[in-house]
């Protein structure tokens, strides 16, 4: 729980805004270790939990999905959605997040492999052909390929 003293005084100096983007960042400092211990434990599903829960944060109050000097295009926004649509019926542990850089950046979703060309076709039907790309995370993560 952060700390809310001060409050008042820094929405008159620094606005609403910037205070939730302050405990966004506060809490997901947590939630990335909490993320941690879950994958070191191998709960997948309590993994997928802190990426919704660090997804859902970045929206409300990172708000790191659009912006408001085009409110009109909320391209991540619509992709959030449909994600949603598309993964929080399954009975399997799965998650979404706006991930990247932020305005521009794009979504992740987790998808189990027994639906992946369902959710390709329903994401690519919605935003565009190509605007799904499936990637696939090597078992021995990040290497160096050349100097």
């Amino acid at each position: 729980m952060c700390v809310v003293f001060g409050i008042p005084e820094l929405r008159k100096k620094l606005g609403d805004r910037a205070i939730l983007r302050a405990l966004h960042f506060f809490a997901e400092n947590d939630r990335v270790a909490e993320q941690k211990s879950a994958l070191k434990s191998d709960d997948i599903a309590k993994y997928f939990e802190g990426v919704l829960s660090s997804g859902k944060s970045s929206f409300c109050y990172l708000q790191n999905v659009y912006t408001t000097a085009n409110v009109a295009e909320q391209g991540i926004s619509l992709a959030l959605n449909l994600c949603e649509s598309f993964l929080s019926k399954l009975d399997k542990p799965t998650a979404w997040r706006v991930h990247g850089g932020g305005f521009a950046g794009t979504v992740q979703a987790f998808v189990p492999f027994d639906i992946l060309d369902s959710f390709v076709a329903g994401i690519d039907g919605a935003l565009g052909a190509g605007a799904c790309h499936v990637l696939s995370i090597r078992p021995q993560g990040g290497v160096e390929m050349e100097k």
